[in-house]
């Protein structure tokens, strides 16, 4: 299973409010975020101690110019939670002219009633 890593805004990707990320992938990489395709978000990096935490459902992943970004998408980053304003987050990001991939995606709810049997 592909992982995302969440550090950075961990508890809004824990808490579901978070439903788009963007990322400076090689093109290489982010072809494997195909749309249905699932992850696991991850609270950072499994060499740095990193733990999963849930997973969720890829709805598309494209390239788009950091200046481009819409409000909605501002709000799906986690919105002013993390950052005053769109202005400020663009600007965190690198500046209006770069153009990252952006990964939108649905989370997906754990089955609570799967029972685990273990074979010894």
């Amino acid at each position: 299973m592909l992982h995302v890593s969440f550090a950075k805004t961990r508890e809004a990707y824990d808490d579901r409010s978070k439903t788009e990320t963007r990322r400076f992938w090689k093109d290489s990489h982010a072809a494997k975020f195909r749309p249905g395709t699932e992850f696991m978000g991850i609270t950072k990096d499994f060499r740095a101690g990193g733990k999963r935490m849930h997973a969720s459902k890829v709805i598309f992943c494209r390239k788009e110019r950091l200046g481009d970004m819409s409000v909605d998408s501002f709000r799906r980053e986690g919105g002013t939670r993390y950052w005053k304003n769109r202005k400020d987050y663009i600007d965190a990001m690198g500046g209006p002219d770069l153009v990252p991939w952006v990964l939108r995606f649905e989370h997906i709810r754990a089955c609570q009633n799967r029972e685990e049997t273990d074979v010894f």
